[in-house]
Parts: C-alpha cells; sequence; structure tokens
C-alpha cells in the first residue's frame, strides 16, 4: 500500500553546516521523532501528507532549472522512523541528489547520495558508517570527549568528521566553541563545523 508521509517542512535554502556547506537544496523535514532528547527545540510537527510522488514534484519545484547539482535534504526529527525507500526512488526518478540527517540510532540502509549523522546521545549510537558525522558540542548534554571514549573506533568509517558548536536562539554559545576549539587542537582529524544558514534562512 502506498506511503503517505508526515511532513512538517518544505523549503529552499543554503546548507550551512559539514561538508556540503554552501550549496543551495531543498529541504524536507519530515515530522515525528523517536529520539525523544529532552529540550529539543526543532518543531517537527506534522502539517500536511503527501504520497512519494507528489512529494518529489514539489520538492523538484523548489529547485532552479538551471541548478546543475540538483539536492534534497531529509532531516527530522529522526526521518528514518520512516520507510524511505519509495520516497528516495521517486527523488531519484527526477534526477535529485538525495542526502539524510539522521541521529544514528538506526541501521540506514538504503543507498542515499549523502549520509550525515549527527548523534544525539552517546547511548544507542548504532550507524558508525556514512559520509560524515558532525558533532554538536553540549547538544542535549552530549560531551565530545567521552563520545570517543565510547566509541574509539566508531567514528573511523566516515570520509568526514566535524565538530559544531551549540547555538542557542540562533547565537553560537561562546564557551561551546572554546570547548570545540580546544577539541580540534587534540583531535587535528577532525574539522570544524558552523551553522551559516542562521544568516540566510529559508525561502
Amino acid at each position: 500500500m502506498p506511503i503517505q508521509y508526515p511532513v512538517s517542512e518544505l523549503f529552499w535554502s543554503i546548507q550551512g553546516e559539514a561538508h556540503l556547506r554552501g550549496f543551495q537544496m531543498a529541504f524536507l523535514r519530515l515530522a515525528g521523532c523517536s529520539v525523544g532528547c529532552p529540550q529539543c527545540d526543532t518543531d517537527y510537527s506534522m502539517k500536511s501528507k503527501h504520497y512519494a510522488r507528489e512529494l518529489s514534484f514539489r520538492v523538484a519545484e523548489l529547485i532552479h532549472p538551471s541548478v546543475k547539482d540538483k539536492w534534497v535534504w531529509i532531516t527530522g526529527g529522526e526521518p528514518t522512523d520512516r520507510d524511505l525507500l519509495p520516497l528516495i526512488r521517486e527523488l531519484k526518478a527526477r534526477r535529485l541528489s538525495v542526502a539524510l540527517a539522521t541521529s544514528g540510532h538506526r541501521r540506514f540502509t538504503p543507498s542515499v547520495d549523502w549520509l550525515s549523522v549527527s548523534p544525539h546521545t552517546i547511548e544507542n549510537f548504532t550507524q558508525t558508517y556514512g559520509n560524515e558525522i558532525k558533532l554538536v558540542d553540549g547538544l542535549h548534554g552530549l560531551d565530545l570527549e567521552e563520545f570517543l571514549d565510547a566509541y574509539p573506533d566508531g567514528t573511523t568509517d566516515f570520509w568526514y568528521r566535524y565538530v559544531q558548536p551549540l547555538s542557542v536562539d540562533g547565537v553560537e554559545d561562546p564557551d561551546s566553541v572554546a570547548r570545540c576549539l580546544a577539541f580540534l587542537e587534540r583531535h587535528p582529524n577532525w574539522a570544524l563545523s558552523r551553522q551559516d544558514h542562521l544568516a540566510v534562512g529559508k525561502r
């Protein structure tokens, strides 16, 4: 039976974080989240529901035809709560490159063009491979060094590894910035990610 996907947001913007920073994209935020982080400030409530083909059409409409690399970034909530394979197939049928952001608390196997993993807690981290891993210092109490202690080899199967300062109400926490810089001095194979999209907004 065809799946209807619960949608929280669908908009165009510039990717402001990690390796694909600067790329213009359609952002698809799916509703709902099984992670249940305390003090979460993301609005992932459902605003509408769409079948995969209709949703892929709406996504494609947001991207200018002249754009060579047409990206869609699927996020949440936690998008892997859904069966994403039908949606990914429809998006790829429209020649869109598909990126997925996940907390990594469950293994994700469907093929996407970019897999971004951002653990929210030390517990239940199972997605130990992907294109990039991004640790947000202080996110729901996440400690960068404690994470590496818990998973000394769990971050080696990513192409790129980032740490990112925590932002509160759109402003970077200076203490978090300092902790990230200190972490990078101790771990030179990691890089710094920022939230440049906060200055760009949504369209």
